[in-house]
């Protein structure tokens, strides 16, 4: 199963994760955190959250 759909969408990505460590530092609400990553990068590239067994998922 492919991490995502290309080098751009997996950058994409990493780049949102980023942001979610920077605000679980800030005292973000993890779930809340972890909702807007997974609604953010599924509206770029849905494949990292198509298999419920995923790296992305787990």
């Amino acid at each position: 199963m492919p991490l995502c759909r290309d080098v751009e969408s997996f950058v994409y990505a990493l780049v949102e994760l980023r942001n979610l460590e920077i605000n679980l530092d800030n005292d973000g609400d993890p779930e809340e955190l972890s909702a807007r990553l997974k609604e953010t990068v599924g509206a770029f590239d849905p494949t990292p959250f198509t298999d419920e067994d995923s790296q992305w998922n787990l």
